[in-house]
């Protein structure tokens, strides 16, 4: 007989593990990356180029736009590519630093 599993949605998981800080610092930055993924997708469609064309643009690789639009957690991008890739569609990053407490 199969031993049942207690089934968690993310939102459980992130309640039970949000007092350990290494697990927070970890999924704020797997959040960003995503944020940033989705962002240059976003983008990318508005404009109406390619991943192609803002590889070409950005010099850095086509997979290497698939992989970033896609979120691939392996193989993250500095800033300095996101920068690139970001003026190659025409806009710039800008960084803005809050307190965590800050809403």
């Amino acid at each position: 007989m199969k031993k049942q599993i207690k089934r968690r949605s993310l939102d459980q998981l992130v309640q039970k593990y949000s007092q350990d800080k290494n697990f927070v610092i970890a999924y704020q930055e797997r959040r960003f990356y995503r944020q940033v993924a989705y962002l240059i997708h976003d983008l990318r469609k508005k404009v109406g180029f390619s991943q192609a064309e803002v590889a070409h643009r950005a010099k850095v690789s086509q997979p290497m736009i698939a992989r970033l639009e896609a979120g691939d957690p392996r193989r993250t991008p500095t800033l300095e590519t996101i920068n690139r890739i970001l003026a190659a569609l025409g806009y710039q990053l800008v960084l803005e630093v809050k307190p965590l407490n800050a809403a």
